[in-house]
């Protein structure tokens, strides 16, 4: 079992991702990290999801880690809900012509889009990458004929599905060609997160640190897997990624864990001294 850093405390705020870190390519929590979670909770940890996930994707499978109060971090760090009550707490969206630009620009690389508009998902295309959408994360799907009228209004984020090798190449190059206005960076292998540039999950989770939790900076934890997690473990104290992630990830990691050693790790931090 993966030992904790010499003088780790108990920390004040866990913050983890949630595909590819706490669930594995089943989607499916192990009984070793909804131990590991709740023994966090019993401990009087507060455990935060921060994941890219939409809200009503997210809630659903917090529930099943007995997360059904307090924030959650939605959207790659654009969104800050309340589990309980549903209300948003804070909200980052990308601006109606940043969002506009970006579909022209997946346009013209014949590039798939997911729009995400009041935590409802649309697409302009009934295509492999709608319909794997829909069944991983268990939402309904709105297809419209033009994303450009729903997105006027701003996006809370947008998505870029390709083939890995195609999605690899399309992170950098939307972050470079928006420079200023957006950032992107791959989740899952083939999908690209696109956030307003001002906006990451490091970030959400300060602002959270200090207007919710009131956690220690010196006492925060993160996990993740992807790319997208790298500013959140380089934000947190410690920095925990998951051993069958990026390797982008890795290096930047004070931690190394298997994915199925993540609940194990959980009751040893809530283990740790005060």
């Amino acid at each position: 079992m993966t030992a904790l850093p010499e003088g780790v405390r108990r920390p004040q705020l866990v913050a983890c991702d949630l595909d590819g870190t706490l669930l594995g390519p089943d989607l499916v929590f192990s009984a070793s990290t909804q131990a590991g979670v709740a023994a966090l909770r019993a401990a009087g940890v507060p455990v935060v999801i921060c994941t890219g996930r939409m809200f009503q994707s997210a809630r659903a499978r917090a529930a099943e880690l007995g997360l059904r109060c307090g924030p959650i971090v939605c959207y790659g760090g654009a969104l800050v809900a309340d589990l309980g009550s549903g209300a948003w707490l804070r909200h980052q969206p990308i601006d109606g012509e940043t969002a506009a630009a970006l579909v022209r620009f997946a346009r013209e690389r014949s590039l798939h889009v997911n729009a995400y508009v009041g935590d409802e998902l649309h697409v302009e295309q009934d295509d492999r990458w709608t319909r794997w959408t829909a069944e991983y994360a268990a939402v309904r799907v709105t297809l419209v004929p033009d994303l450009l009228p729903v997105v006027a209004g701003g996006s809370t984020k947008l998505v870029v599905a390709a083939d890995p090798a195609v999605a690899a190449g399309v992170a950098p190059e939307i972050t470079r060609t928006f420079a200023g206005r957006l950032r992107a960076a791959t989740s899952l292998p083939h999908f690209v997160e696109i956030n307003a540039a001002a906006e990451s999950k490091s970030r959400t989770l300060e602002w959270l640190r200090e207007e919710s939790v009131h956690a220690a900076p010196e006492r925060t934890v993160a996990c993740g897997d992807g790319l997208n997690d790298v500013d959140m473990l380089e934000w947190a104290a410690l920095g925990v990624a998951v051993a069958e992630g990026a390797e982008g990830l890795r290096r930047v990691a004070r931690l190394v864990v298997p994915r199925e050693e993540l609940g194990a790790l959980f009751g040893s931090l809530a283990a740790a001294p005060a």
